[in-house]
């Protein structure tokens, strides 16, 4: 595997986690008791997989 491979895969991961955090900040918001912890999670994944996503348009 390349270094190419390997940063799509982390971006798939870190995607497929900032998608589970997104729907647990949601249903806690929907469901009255927001939890400001999920926000913090789900903004740290975002961070983390719009690095990956740079690196991975750099690197094309």
């Amino acid at each position: 595997m390349t270094a190419g491979d390997h940063l799509q895969m982390l971006a798939g991961i870190l995607g497929f986690f900032a998608l589970m955090a997104f729907v647990a900040a949601v249903a806690g918001i929907v469901g009255g008791d927001p939890s400001v912890w999920a926000s913090v999670v789900l903004l740290g994944l975002l961070v983390a997989l719009a690095f990956v996503v740079r690196k991975l348009r750099v690197q094309s």
